[in-house]
């Protein structure tokens, strides 16, 4: 998922405030489970964050082009791993690079009726097809 850094994404000096990067990565997963028909809201199973480890590893700055690639990295009965990368692929100039500047691995469980539970298995089917 590309995204473009705007004023409202950085700080005074146009370096993307840190908590935006963990922004980012939630829209690319949002995107990811809308694609495969996995709603926010549906009883059978919603997907809370239970753990997250995040590595800043440089910094992206007003006006750049960002992709977010996401990933399956382990899947569970109850939850799933996730791997988020976010990479500098263009500057404000258009100058193309391929920069990595974070990454995260967030673990996601499903949640039923506020009870950890099985992750259904066409959900679960879909992670394996994205591992």
């Amino acid at each position: 998922m590309k995204i473009r850094v705007y004023y409202e994404d950085s700080d005074a000096q146009g370096i993307v405030y840190h908590a935006n990067y963990i922004k980012f990565c939630e829209r690319a997963r949002s995107e990811m489970f809308f694609d495969a028909g996995i709603w926010a809201f549906s009883n059978e199973c919603q997907f809370v964050v239970s753990s997250l480890n995040a590595k800043f590893l440089k910094s992206a700055k007003l006006g750049d082009i960002l992709d977010v690639k996401t990933s399956v990295v382990g899947l569970k009965r109850t939850n799933v791993t996730l791997l988020h990368e976010i990479y500098k692929i263009a500057d404000i100039n258009g100058n193309e690079c391929n920069d990595l500047v974070f990454s995260c691995e967030v673990t996601c469980v499903c949640m039923s009726y506020l009870k950890i539970s099985k992750i259904p298995k066409d959900i679960s089917l879909f992670f394996k097809a994205q591992a």
